[in-house]
């Protein structure tokens, strides 16, 4: 009776422990484009696959000369230094034979000095399409989303295109 009396606070206070941490992990996957993504670390409210005016799009299909965008949104639980997060980015872009057309490993240089969490809760990874790519063609694009001050938070997307 004693030992059943003391595991329960101490199973309390270990629930509370762990709901409280900041860390998320998960799968979602955009049945219309096939856009896949898992995130570790981070917590996400949507990741979509957008045009170039930021509008969720409903296939894997791309008109050759038109971006295309990986959009994470509601991105929380950045490792924050002096009340800045430092996103990253790497973005991979390769043919139906793995060959790499682009390859970015850092497409967020411009948050080199850091940005409020607030305004980093919405990243994109946006692709220009057109040569060498060939309408006919499917392509791969790996997106990477990454947080500079913890290696381990991370949002992996990856989409086959169809290039138009």
């Amino acid at each position: 009776m004693k030992f059943s009396t003391l595991m329960l606070p101490l199973f309390v206070v270990a629930l509370i422990g762990a709901t409280s941490c900041n860390f998320s992990k998960g799968v979602k996957k955009d049945l219309a484009t096939g856009l896949t993504a898992t995130y570790n670390g981070f917590g996400v409210q949507d990741i979509y696959m957008a045009d170039a005016s930021g509008n969720k799009v409903s296939s894997n299909q791309i008109i050759l000369g038109s971006p295309v965008a990986v959009i994470a949104n509601g991105v929380t639980h950045y490792t924050e230094k002096d009340g800045k997060v430092y996103p990253g980015c790497n973005i991979i872009l390769t043919d139906k034979n793995k060959k790499e057309l682009l390859n970015l490993p850092d497409a967020f240089t411009d948050m080199a000095n850091g940005t409020p969490a607030s305004q980093a809760a919405l990243l994109s990874a946006k692709v220009s399409t057109g040569s060498p790519m060939v309408a006919g063609e499917t392509y791969h694009l790996y997106v990477r989303f990454y947080d500079k001050n913890n290696k381990e938070n991370e949002i992996l997307a990856q989409v086959d295109l169809l290039a138009k």
